[in-house]
């Protein structure tokens, strides 16, 4: 990507008065990801993930036999928890890939404020899910038969689907900024992402429970999928789950200001780890 740096940099000061810094970077960035191929072949596996589960959904002595409804949403929450993954990935290595090329200097260098961009490299990382929404449409239409399960799947799931592609990326952005390698950033970025998917495995019995109920509400993912399953599978009024909407909202808002309020302001040639202010502390230590 040193090429790519150099362009942006060239561009830059000839198209400063007429061109934000933001998008340029979203330019190059779109150009690295699209033409480059690295999306496509996350969306090629996005697609072989999706057959393979409708296939399973269709064909499984089993799981042919779930009803309309629960075919859909298990369909749903399959392309939601793909395509949150490729956001996920591409943010981790936006910053801490300019770091390994040694590619990151160019862009600093640039007479811009360093919000751009990181903006720029976060919009970026957006741009898979909605082409991925787009592939899962076919796979829900077929599942859904005809039933009007169908309309209500394709507004919440693209809703719930951006919200949490959002957060992710927002994540995985900031975690890029705070790593050195993308070893590091990828680590921690699968971690969390494993993590986040485990409620889901919890038996269905454990979910009414004091302990079930408090993770259902509190882990954002696993809030999103139940919101889904209540409205979709249950037929249940958004009135009556929209409290599970509310750990998705505080994570996204939450995120997004510590991206753009704090991390991206101080992005540097070299990782910084977020530091507590200790003045207070050494004041006391002084005092005493």
């Amino acid at each position: 990507m040193t090429d790519g740096q150099t362009v942006i940099h060239a561009e830059s000061k000839s198209f400063d008065s007429r061109a934000p810094m933001w998008w340029l970077v979203f330019k190059q960035e779109l150009a690295e990801l699209w033409i480059g191929g690295r999306v496509l072949n996350l969306l090629i596996l996005f697609t072989l993930l999706m057959s393979l589960t409708v296939y399973l959904l269709a064909n499984n002595n089993e799981l042919s036999l779930l009803p309309t409804r629960q075919a859909v949403f298990v369909a749903l929450e399959a392309a939601i928890t793909f395509g949150l993954f490729i956001g996920l990935i591409i943010s981790a290595e936006s910053i801490s890939g300019e770091r390994e090329r040694a590619t990151l200097e160019p862009l600093l260098l640039t007479p811009t404020n360093r919000r751009q961009i990181v903006f720029g490299k976060f919009l970026a990382a957006l741009t898979p899910w909605p082409v991925a929404f787009l592939l899962a449409i076919p796979y829900l239409v077929a599942l859904s038969r005809g039933d009007a399960v169908l309309g209500e799947a394709l507004l919440y799931g693209g809703v719930m689907g951006s919200v949490l592609t959002v957060a992710f990326a927002c994540f995985g952005t900031l975690v890029s900024i705070w790593s050195n390698s993308n070893k590091i950033s990828l680590f921690i970025c699968l971690l969390v992402y494993m993590v986040s998917l485990l409620p889901a495995q919890l038996p269905t019995e454990f979910h009414p429970t004091p302990i079930g109920l408090l993770i259902d509400s509190t882990i954002p993912l696993e809030s999103s999928r139940q919101f889904l399953q209540q409205t979709l599978v249950n037929s249940v009024a958004v009135d009556q789950v929209k409290h599970f909407l509310i750990a998705p909202i505080l994570m996204i808002t939450f995120l997004l200001g510590v991206l753009f309020l704090y991390a991206a302001p101080r992005l540097r040639l070299e990782a910084a780890r977020p530091r507590l202010n200790l003045q207070f502390w050494n004041r006391a230590e002084v005092t005493e």
